[in-house]
């Protein structure tokens, strides 16, 4: 995302997300704090990803333990089938490094009204 796109979106909110994380996964609500993030960690997505969070199926957020990571998950049916952790410096996390964060975002996505939307449909 370029300093340029921020400035004319920032007021812009994503879609609330699905769960409301915890206090190592926490939700990244909007454009302007996905710039921010995007200043702390250098790690910037594609455009693509923000077209698939207005649509409601990928969601972004902050990982706040080791290694600091954002963290995008896109969400099929009734399961994440894209779960992406990119560390300082826009490295992908080592499958190591990665597991508990996706076990984290697994069980939280499990408990929460995403699931429970998804049922009573």
């Amino acid at each position: 995302m370029t300093a340029e796109m921020a400035d004319s979106s920032t007021h812009a909110e994503f879609p609330a997300s699905p769960i409301a994380g915890n206090e190592l996964l926490v939700p990244i609500p909007s454009w302007a704090e996905m710039y921010r993030e995007t200043q702390s960690t250098q790690v910037e997505f594609d455009l693509f990803w923000y077209d698939r969070v207005y649509e409601g199926v990928a969601y972004f957020f902050r990982w706040l333990g080791e290694p600091r990571c954002t963290v995008l998950v896109v969400w099929e049916d009734t399961e994440p089938t894209h779960i992406e952790c990119r560390k300082v410096g826009d490295k992908l996390a080592s499958e190591t490094e990665a597991a508990p964060i996706a076990a984290e975002v697994r069980v939280l996505f499990a408990g929460g009204r995403f699931l429970q939307r998804e049922r009573t449909h």
